[in-house]
């Protein structure tokens, strides 16, 4: 893998000031930020698809499963 010059000190200054034992921590720790904010981009696309198909009002009738919040006047 090759990087720009001011990628490798910037790598070198995370590593010293995070304590890290190599440059491969740092760019697995950046790889894993990476694949998170994926991860969360996808997630959001899946909800808003689901709320948009129309599904999500059909659970929400069901989600509660008959429970309900308690009222002031049965506690």
């Amino acid at each position: 893998m090759s990087l720009d010059a001011s990628l490798l000190e910037f790598m070198a200054h995370y590593q010293e000031t995070h304590q890290l034992r190599s440059r491969s921590e740092v760019v697995a720790q950046a790889l894993t930020l990476l694949r998170d904010q994926e991860l969360e981009t996808q997630y959001a696309a899946a909800l808003s698809e689901w709320q948009g198909s129309g599904e999500a009002d059909l659970w929400d009738h069901v989600a509660a499963d008959g429970l309900q919040e308690e009222s002031s006047a049965a506690r």
